[in-house]
C-alpha cells in the first residue's frame, strides 16, 4: 500500500486536471462540505499533512490518473460499487462481482492502514486523504452505482442539450454543472449545507458500506427512467437536480464523519 500512495502521490502533480465522477463542481462542493464540518481536532490533525491546502484540491485527481499506466491498474474499480437486488452490499457480493475492487473495500483497505499510519510518510498518508476525499462522494455518484441484475454504467447515447452523448457522462458533470449555472464551489456548498444537527446525525449513521446502501437504495428507483437515445433537455435537469444535489450534500458530510473518525483522536508524529 505505501508504494501504491507514494507513486500517486509523485504521478498526480506531472497531469493537468480533469475531472470525471460527479465533475469537478460536485466534487469540490462535496470536499468543501466536509471541511466545514470537520472537528477542530480532525482539521488540525489533517492539515499536519496537507500544510493547509483545502480539500476540494483534492477532489478529483483520483480521476486524472484513473486511466493512465500503471494507476489504472493500480485503482481498478475503486471509482463504482456494487449492490445486490436488495441495495446489499457484503463481501461477499464485492468479492464475486467485482473481485473485491471498489470503493467500500478501497475504503477499508485505507481505514486499515491509517490505524497504523505512525510507520507511514507524510506524503503516503496525503495521497490517501486524497483518495479517500474522492471515494465517499462517488458513493453517491448515480453513474457509479453498480447493481449484481444492471450494470448502470450509462454507457448507453442520448441527446443532451442537442448533442449526442453518453449517458454516463451527463451524471458524471452535466446535471450538476447546468442545474444552476452555479460555477463558484463555496457558493454552491453555502446553497446546500443546510441539514440540522439532526439531518446530519442521521445521514451519516454508520460507515462507508452504510452509507453506499443507502445511495443504492435512493438511486435504484432511476435506472429505467431514461432510455438509449432520449432527448434530455434543461427540464429533465431540472426535474433531476434536487435529487443530485442530496446526494451531493450527503455525501459531504459522510465524507467528514470518515474523516473525523480516522483523524479526530490522532496524536502528532514526526515528518519523515
Amino acid at each position: 500500500m505505501k508504494r501504491i500512495i507514494f507513486l500517486l502521490f509523485t504521478f498526480v502533480t506531472l497531469l493537468p486536471l480533469n475531472a470525471f465522477g460527479w465533475g469537478r463542481l460536485g466534487h469540490y462542493t462535496a470536499a468543501e462540505i466536509a471541511e466545514r464540518h470537520l472537528t477542530p481536532e480532525a482539521k488540525r490533525n489533517i492539515e499536519r499533512y496537507t500544510n493547509g491546502t483545502p480539500l476540494a484540491e483534492y477532489a478529483v485527481w483520483m480521476d486524472v490518473v484513473a486511466k493512465t499506466e500503471p494507476y489504472k491498474h493500480l485503482l481498478r474499480g475503486w471509482h463504482a460499487t456494487i449492490a445486490d437486488t436488495r441495495c446489499k452490499s457484503p463481501k461477499k457480493v464485492r468479492d464475486e462481482y467485482r473481485d473485491g475492487r471498489d470503493g467500500i473495500s478501497a475504503m477499508e483497505y485505507f481505514t486499515e492502514e491509517l490505524r497504523n499510519r505512525e510507520r507511514l510518510s507524510d506524503s503516503v498518508v496525503l495521497a490517501a486523504i486524497k483518495c479517500i476525499v474522492h471515494i465517499i462522494p462517488d458513493f453517491h455518484c448515480p453513474a457509479h452505482v453498480r447493481f449484481t441484475d444492471y450494470k448502470n454504467s450509462g454507457d448507453f447515447k442520448v441527446m443532451f442539450y442537442g448533442k449526442k452523448t453518453k449517458f454516463h457522462k451527463i451524471w458524471d458533470s452535466g446535471v450538476i454543472s447546468r442545474g444552476r449555472g452555479i460555477k463558484d464551489h463555496k457558493k454552491y456548498a453555502d446553497m446546500l449545507d443546510t441539514y440540522s444537527k439532526r439531518e446530519i446525525a442521521r445521514a451519516t449513521k454508520g460507515g462507508p458500506q452504510q452509507w453506499f446502501e443507502d445511495a443504492a437504495r435512493k438511486v435504484r428507483p432511476t435506472m429505467y427512467s431514461v432510455k438509449a437515445g432520449d432527448t434530455l433537455d434543461e427540464k429533465w435537469v431540472k426535474e433531476v437536480l434536487p435529487f443530485g444535489e442530496q446526494l451531493v450534500t450527503e455525501s459531504g458530510y459522510r465524507l467528514a464523519k470518515a474523516l473525523n473518525t480516522l483523524f479526530g483522536n490522532e496524536k502528532p508524529k514526526k515528518s519523515k
